[in-house]
């Protein structure tokens, strides 16, 4: 389908995505700031941005100022030729579409000019868009302060010709040490219990990949993972949580290490191990749903309390599941329960006798327990919840924390399991 007005188009789409990736060659702020402020507050967010038009420095400053959430990544693309493309993939509910043609992320581009895009909606010519951004993410460069400066600097300094400004632009230098420095290798994982290998097999490269490389180094945060399982499991009794299982099908104990279905690749961006309803309880839900929808009710579609690594960090938390149904049991459980005024005023005080390190992550926006001012403020909050994404109660460790070392690391999973308990027995459902 030809479309000459993207705006039009792209706007309900954005406010339904859940994962989006952008590859243009020129940003204005204006209509960066239109995108976020109708896109879904959850939604995934990856650009590629060129700098060859130019991208005002204003933009990638508020870009980077937005990589400080997960949920939003950004690489500067630049080569000895220009970065043209105006492409734009948005999926929502596991289905991709996307625009390619002419338009750049300005207003020009998405209203005023004269344009042509192409929309696509052909699920495996998506995906092939899918891997094309991929490839060239990987090749791009970090928006960190230094390119930014360094791109900035250039600009004031041109006072000449548009020729003279492409000719500037091109001695730009700009760093690549996302890709090209390891940068765990500054940490000194000699006491960790996770080591730099294990953390290393979840870099952005490696995210989609099936490879041989990709599956051993999996592999290798696989059996470490399976080492803390035989240490901790046998002492969830001294800690009061025995009545938490892990996951009955043995070869998924610890998360996947390869794609599930290539054809619709999902990013391999971290590792978890997970405790939580017993093998008769899922039996139960099963029979609940009917023989055709039992794959929706299987361990990893209940509430849990998982480990997860990712290359940077290591998560302990709470969680109601995502997958098909979205936990949906216990979601509606714990949102009825709210209603309860002394059901809330109790979770309320939960919530705030938690640690300040601790936080809540509702809808994909994460807020600190200690913020919360009054039951009704949390409860709003809670209302936000949305089946396509986890909702979390737990806190993140930075590698160097004295708590991941390879002596304290076993204790400290099982201290805050003992933490968490009491809301995994208050929110989930039973039967």
């Amino acid at each position: 389908m030809i479309l000459s007005k993207l705006k039009m188009e792209i706007e309900p789409l954005l406010k339904n995505a859940d994962e989006s990736w952008f590859a243009v060659a020129l940003i204005k702020d204006k209509t960066f700031e239109y995108i976020q402020n109708t896109i879904n507050e959850s939604c995934i967010q990856h650009y590629i941005v060129g700098i060859d038009l130019p991208t005002p420095p204003s933009v990638l400053h508020s870009m980077q100022a937005k990589q400080e959430k997960k949920s939003f990544e950004c690489a500067i693309y630049k080569s000895d030729f220009n970065f043209h493309p105006k492409v734009y993939l948005i999926k929502s509910n596991d289905e991709y579409v996307a625009f390619v043609g002419s338009a750049n992320l300005t207003d020009g581009g998405f209203e005023n000019n004269v344009e042509l895009n192409y929309k696509i909606s052909n699920q495996a010519d998506c995906l092939h868009i899918l891997n094309w951004f991929n490839s060239l993410f990987k090749d791009g460069y970090p928006l960190t302060d230094e390119n930014i400066d360094e791109y900035e600097s250039q600009l004031e300094s041109i006072k000449e010709t548009e020729k003279e400004l492409k000719r500037k632009r091109k001695s730009i230098v700009l760093k690549k040490t996302h890709s090209t420095v390891n940068p765990l290798d500054a940490i000194d994982f000699s006491d960790r219990f996770f080591k730099k290998e294990h953390h290393w097999a979840f870099r952005r490269e490696l995210w989609y990949s099936d490879s041989e490389e990709a599956v051993d180094e999996r592999e290798l945060a696989r059996s470490k993972c399976i080492e803390l399982h035989e240490i901790v499991f046998p002492r969830f009794k001294d800690y009061g949580i025995q009545i938490l299982e892990p996951n009955p099908m043995s070869d998924h104990l610890i998360s996947m290490i390869r794609l599930i279905d290539p054809s619709k690749p999902r990013a391999i961006n971290a590792m978890w191990l997970s405790y939580g309803k017993n093998v008769n309880e899922i039996k139960e839900y099963q029979k609940l749903v009917g023989p055709d929808q039992k794959a929706k009710q299987t361990f990893i579609h209940h509430a849990r309390l998982q480990i997860r690594i990712d290359v940077r960090n290591i998560g302990i938390w709470l969680l109601f599941a995502k997958e098909n149904e979205g936990g949906l049991f216990d979601r509606e459980f714990f949102k009825g329960q709210m209603r309860d005024r002394t059901f809330r005023d109790k979770f309320y005080q939960m919530i705030k006798s938690l640690p300040n390190e601790y936080f809540i992550s509702v809808g994909g926006v994460n807020e600190f327990c200690n913020k919360f001012t009054s039951p009704e403020v949390l409860h709003n909050f809670t209302k936000k919840d949305n089946n396509q994404m986890y909702f979390i109660i737990g806190r993140d460790y930075e590698i160097q924390n004295d708590e991941m070392s390879e002596t304290n690391m076993p204790s400290e999973m099982l201290t805050v399991f003992k933490l968490l308990f009491p809301f995994y027995e208050m929110m989930r459902h039973r039967i």
